[in-house]
């Protein structure tokens, strides 16, 4: 196996799981109000992760290495957006029922009409 080679089946994937990782990290640690969803181009990554999925789960004429590492990483995708979304759901949540706290209930008067 050449170093090009070496870099390309083990390096590779090796950097994209830990990229997953600290991305699972971030959804964790960051502030709620820092998500967005995406718009315009940036659904594209919503293609790639299911190509990824698709080629960890049924992946014909692919190693186990590759079928296990692309599963790895659509799984960590999977669970930052998960966990950064629910996040983002309760703080919005959270702030609505802040903002919208009840007006003083006042009695109407009583007229002995």
């Amino acid at each position: 196996m050449s170093l090009w080679e070496a870099i390309w089946h083990i390096g590779v994937p090796l950097v994209a799981v830990v990229a997953m990782t600290v991305a699972v990290f971030v959804a964790f640690s960051d502030p709620p109000d820092k998500f967005f969803r995406p718009s315009g181009w940036q659904w594209a990554w919503v293609g790639l992760w299911l190509m990824m999925a698709g080629d960890a789960a049924v992946g014909s004429n692919r190693s186990w290495f590759e079928r296990a590492w692309k599963g790895a990483v659509a799984l960590l995708v999977a669970v930052a957006v998960i966990v950064a979304a629910w996040r983002n759901y309760r703080w919005r949540k959270r702030v609505r029922l802040a903002d919208d706290s009840a007006p003083p209930v006042t009695r109407p008067s009583r007229s002995d009409a």
